[in-house]
């Protein structure tokens, strides 16, 4: 029998840029790819073993949604480099629950929103394992704080 996950988070990252969310995320919910083609056999691969998939793509890559390789539980994450492409995408794709478009500084900010959410998911799952449950609600504790924290600098950022 098949294990079930809770979620993935996946990023694909053609330009190399985004290395250091290895080191931050844990690689049983997150994959970073700097190739399209291994990244989409890795998601295909995986769809049937997972609740959510939480896909993290360039803008320039946004015809993943369009050629139907919509997958049905996955919420697709565009970032984009300015806010002509944010207007672009906005327009295109009018699924606020499905599509998320934003500017690539927010990246980091959805990731861990992104992973709070299976966290808390992860530890809801395991309120029978003490000591799983407790970890889990832990990482989303300190991934929060981290949020809270990028939150209040961009809040700072537009103020100031």
């Amino acid at each position: 029998m098949t294990v079930m996950n809770t979620s993935l988070l996946v990023l694909l990252d053609l330009q190399d840029e985004h290395k250091n969310f290895e080191t931050i995320f844990d690689s049983h919910i997150f994959c970073r790819f700097t190739n399209k083609i291994q990244c989409l056999e890795h998601v295909s691969s995986r769809l049937t073993n997972i609740r959510l998939l939480h896909f993290f793509i360039p803008k320039s890559e946004h015809i993943i949604i369009d050629a139907r390789l919509l997958f049905f539980n996955t919420i697709y994450y565009i970032y984009c480099i300015d806010q002509i492409s944010i207007n672009e995408m906005k327009q295109q794709y009018d699924y606020p629950m499905f599509v998320k478009i934003f500017h690539i500084k927010s990246l980091s900010t959805y990731l861990y929103q992104a992973a709070i959410a299976h966290l808390i998911e992860q530890a809801e799952r395991r309120k029978h394992e003490p000591d799983e449950h407790d970890i889990a609600l832990q990482a989303a504790a300190e991934f929060s704080d981290i949020l809270a924290n990028e939150l209040y600098e961009y809040m700072i950022e537009k103020i100031g």
